[in-house]
């Protein structure tokens, strides 16, 4: 059945792909962009401020002068830095120039690139990168515009409105939710702007409506289960809502609504070191900047929850631990999904210790399937075998993002805040099907110590005849100095901050491992990681660990 299920995918992966290099090769034609003209306006009728659009990279009070003479090289050069070329294309650094000196290369540079990329180009116009450049073009006018020709207007009107008219049409094509609301917030906002494009205002409402109503939960958190999208899809959430008020416009209910829900799931993720936990596809964000941004604009989310989207939260003073406690998304929400089912992370005064791997999403297809493992988090598995089985086939990941063929289902959970201690527990029947063992993970962190019980068992559901291995991995932060002890059973870890903690196993010895890890998207960095290992040769196998803070 599971090979039919592949083989169906991998047909309409080909299918997929014949159509999208005809649409590519319809898009290209003379036909196609004539279509996307539709008319010229005259002027502008709402102007955002750029301060908004300011918090979609950074708030820091330094500014930077163009100084390139020739702004036809910018295009010219081969960046095959694929993070690097968005950024570029997507035109968000305006926010970054010193308004007094950079108006004249400015306007050139973007000059420039409408004489090279008026009509679409595969690469420069995908979805999300021409969201954001309509948003920045929008919002930099006072550099973009100033003191300009009619000639130079004209084509940047023209320009503005051809590339909302791409994303009004393709919008159906879109499956990643961020990139959903990018587009959304980019096609309200070219509504706002010109008159004669109300209707792109009205529809773009709707659209977004459609988002939030199909793409989050009833706490307000996106289906993918990915942190990294709460932070993502609040940014332009909250830069719509700003718009709206800025020019007067009444803000939608639903919009306030999933600013408060979407806020109170980051306000849970939020840690003191501002970055948020890495599960299901997040790779390293520092929000410091942002939550200026949102306290300028009086925004102030908060929660007493300990719980969202199954990732549970555990705060103590300095302290804090998090654990994925949840099922996979389904598969339409599982572009960046990693099976990394009750894995953990320890941070503690401001500094991770354990850690999970992240995501590599800018790296190559090898290591960004490697990343999704469950040897790339900090949890067990068994014979070198993830939890969740992605399919491996280059055009299904190509077209489906992480298809998964084989999912876990998280068995049962248990939370409990006692007056002495805080303590989870949940069980998985990732290994079952495969191995006939069901992994649950017990956890009881005490309230007057920073001390940590951990406890993984494997319990025996059906017979399996080969030889099984389990591995237990804690990866630890990089640039984080770790030592095992004379004994093998216990690892010293000595934080920046001089700050140590002693993880230990009374009936294991530990082994440390060169790791990778992939939190910085595009960037290898070197790791360790340490292990727990041994066989499988029980009913019931239980592996009993701790970490303890000693200093």
């Amino acid at each position: 059945m599971q090979r039919l299920k592949s083989t169906k995918l991998y047909f309409f992966s080909i299918l997929n792909l014949f159509f999208s290099n005809f649409k590519n090769f319809y898009f290209r034609s003379n036909f196609y962009n004539k279509k996307l003209m539709t008319f010229t306006p005259d002027r502008i009728f709402y102007n955002p401020g750029s301060h908004l659009s300011a918090s979609l990279t950074t708030i820091h009070n330094d500014f930077y002068k163009v100084t390139s003479a020739a702004p036809e090289l910018l295009w010219k050069t081969n960046v095959k830095d694929k993070q690097e070329f968005e950024n570029l294309h997507s035109f968000l650094w305006l926010t970054k120039l010193d308004r007094k000196n950079s108006k004249i290369i400015t306007k050139n540079i973007i000059k420039s690139w409408i004489n090279n990329f008026f009509n679409y180009d595969p690469n420069t116009w995908k979805m999300e990168i021409t969201a954001k450049r309509i948003i920045a073009w929008s919002s930099n006018t006072d550099i973009a515009l100033e003191d300009s020709e009619k000639i130079y207007k004209d084509k940047f009107f023209s320009s503005l409105i051809k590339q909302s008219n791409f994303l009004l049409k393709n919008l159906s094509g879109l499956f990643y939710t961020p990139n959903k609301i990018i587009c959304c917030a980019a096609i309200i906002l070219s509504g706002m702007m010109f008159k004669e494009n109300d209707s792109n205002y009205r529809i773009g409402i709707k659209e977004l409506e459609k988002v939030i109503k199909n793409c989050f939960d009833e706490a307000g958190f996106p289906k993918s289960r990915n942190p990294e999208e709460v932070f993502v899809s609040i940014k332009y959430l909250i830069l719509i809502r700003e718009w709206f008020k800025e020019a007067q416009k009444p803000i939608p209910d639903f919009l306030n609504e999933i600013i408060n829900k979407c806020g109170n799931c980051y306000a849970i993720l939020s840690c003191p070191n501002k970055q948020f936990p890495l599960f299901n596809g997040a790779t390293e964000i520092n929000h410091k900047d942002y939550d200026i941004f949102l306290k300028n604009l009086k925004y102030k989310f908060s929660s007493n929850n300990h719980e969202t989207a199954d990732l549970i939260k555990i705060k103590k003073k300095k302290f804090e631990f998090f654990i994925d406690c949840g099922n996979p998304p389904p598969n339409n929400f599982a572009k960046y999904y990693q099976a990394g089912c009750l894995a953990f992370e320890l941070i503690s005064n401001k500094q991770k210790v354990i850690c999970n791997s992240g995501y590599g999403k800018y790296l190559s297809p090898k290591l960004t399937f490697l990343s999704r493992s469950t040897a790339a988090h900090s949890t067990l598995y068994i014979n070198d075998t993830s939890s969740c089985i992605f399919q491996k086939n280059k055009f299904i990941n190509k077209v489906y993002g992480n298809s998964l063929v084989h999912k876990h289902k998280i068995i049962n959970k248990n939370y409990t805040n006692d007056k002495n201690f805080y303590s989870v527990s949940a069980s998985h029947n990732g290994y079952e099907k495969q191995f006939g063992y069901i992994h649950k993970r017990s956890i009881i962190i005490l309230k007057k110590e920073d001390k940590i019980f951990g406890q993984d068992e494997l319990k025996k559901t059906k017979s399996y005849s080969n030889p099984l291995t389990y591995f237990i991995r804690f990866h630890i932060y990089p640039n984080t100095k770790i030592v095992k002890t004379k004994a093998g059973n216990s690892i010293l870890i000595s934080l920046s901050n001089r700050e140590g903690w002693l993880l230990r196993s009374k009936k294991n010895n530990f082994e440390i491992e060169k790791n990778i890890f992939f939190g910085n998207k595009n960037k290898i960095i070197n790791n360790e990681s340490v292990s727990i290992s041994g066989n499988i040769n029980k009913e019931v196998v239980l592996i009993e660990w701790e970490i303890e803070r000693i200093n």
